[in-house]
């Protein structure tokens, strides 16, 4: 009976154990047990340097979950899947995005989530169906590497051009500029510049900017006194009747326009009927020249015999009268 109830309080003792260690499990990684967790996967086109399973996944500094795999895409081997399992709470929507933070100077990285520019909600996971994606983005740090090419080589160019500047001809030269900005300089000083021609010089400025000064308020008073002149009644007047003198040649020019162009359609009527009249009227005209001619012949007989005879023209031609024996 001893030895069963050591047993009893060993197995009792070990379970106590278990859960012990469960609950504390449990409690160090953040979450109650009735948690609710949601699953997402972020693509990404670029190696996502320093990410593995069990890297952190946060929203907005705070840690909302890890990361539970990383495989290729098995469409598309240049893209590079990771798993994520984050609190239901963390608000994923549809232009959410998963940047590469990096995790100080470790070495290793973090998957920061960003809300994007909409406000629906990406869509859930349904009961055996696909798990929901969004689009990973590499971090600064990785843009600065791949641009690294391209720093080094205008780094290279500056260099090159420093040593240029530097070769021994260039450094010639400018102990030759300096040399001389010394004799310049010695030269002014040897010169016989006392105080009062200095002073006699400042003064000969001061009075040219006294001269600039009052030619330039010469002008302004001028502008103004021209502002007014082109304020005065009369000129308005003036400007007025320009205007309308203005808007008269111009409507005469348009009345002018419309008759030329009244005219241009004359002259192209009168172009068509004497095309018209070339072409049939000069035929029919032919056609007639033969009854014409008749004509004239009678009228030149009607005219001889008027000649000739009036009056028996207008009477008639006396008749003879025959007798007939008795």
């Amino acid at each position: 009976m001893e030895s069963k109830a050591n047993y009893a309080l060993i197995g009792t003792f070990v379970l106590i154990a278990i859960l012990s260690i469960a609950a504390f499990v449990a409690y160090l990684s953040g979450r109650g047990v009735s948690e609710k967790l949601t699953d997402y996967v972020v693509v990404y086109t670029t190696p996502p340097r320093g990410i593995s399973v069990g890297s952190e996944v946060r929203y907005n500094g705070l840690k909302m979950g890890e990361v539970t795999q990383t495989k290729l895409d098995p469409e598309d081997k240049n893209k590079v899947l990771v798993s994520i399992r984050v609190k239901e709470i963390t608000p994923v929507l549809k232009e959410s995005y998963g940047q590469l933070e990096p995790l100080g100077l470790t070495g290793l990285s973090y998957i920061q989530l960003f809300p994007g520019d909409s406000t629906a909600p990406v869509e859930r996971q349904t009961m055996f169906g696909a798990i929901p994606r969004i689009e990973g983005r590499a971090s600064q740090f990785d843009f600065l590497l791949g641009g690294s090419g391209t720093v080094i080589e205008n780094a290279n160019v500056a260099l090159g051009r420093v040593v240029a500047i530097l070769s021994p001809e260039a450094t010639q030269n400018f102990h030759d500029i300096l040399a001389n900005i010394n004799t310049i300089t010695g030269a002014v000083a040897k010169s016989d510049l006392s105080n009062d021609r200095i002073e006699t010089f400042m003064i000969a400025i001061e009075q040219a900017a006294l001269d600039v000064s009052t030619a330039a308020l010469g002008v302004d008073v001028t502008a103004q006194e021209v502002s007014k002149f082109l304020q005065a009644d009369e000129i308005k007047t003036l400007l007025a009747q320009a205007e309308s003198s203005l808007k008269t040649a111009e409507d005469t020019m348009v009345e002018f326009k419309t008759l030329a162009q009244h005219g241009t359609n004359l002259s192209d009527e009168a172009a068509l009927m004497i095309e018209q009249f070339s072409a049939t009227g000069m035929q029919d005209l032919s056609t007639s020249m033969p009854t014409l001619r008749d004509v004239m012949d009678s009228l030149n007989r009607v005219v001889e015999e008027l000649e000739r005879s009036p009056i028996e023209f207008v009477a008639g031609q006396k008749k003879e009268v025959t007798e007939l024996p008795q």
